[in-house]
């Protein structure tokens, strides 16, 4: 077999390879972006849920009453994280700077 005849071989069986793994992730492309869907849907009643377990809650509902009925008690808010404010590292005493060799050392 020639170097010709061997390179189109290997261009055959990399074709192979990449129409399997397409056909492959076509499935799976398919689900994800019905999950991702999914998620936001179910994204978007998180704050309605906080609000409706919080009232029954307060109008006597316990928890584990709440969860007999299938509730469970939903995730606090989440707050966007923004710069955080007086924090700030300490400069360093004396005694805690490294004693630095003599430059013509």
């Amino acid at each position: 077999m020639d170097a010709q005849k061997i390179l189109s071989k290997a261009d055959e069986i990399e074709a192979a390879r990449q129409a399997a793994r397409k056909d492959a992730i076509g499935p799976l492309a398919t689900i994800l972006a019905e999950r991702k869907q999914l998620e936001a849907a179910l994204a978007e009643t998180e704050a309605p849920y906080r609000k409706a377990y919080t009232k029954a809650e307060a109008a006597g509902w316990s928890g584990a009453e709440l969860s007999q009925l299938g509730a469970d008690v939903p995730e606090p808010p989440r707050r966007a994280r923004g710069k955080q404010t007086g924090i700030r590292s300490r400069p360093a005493s004396k005694a805690e700077v490294p004693p630095q060799a003599p430059a013509n050392g």
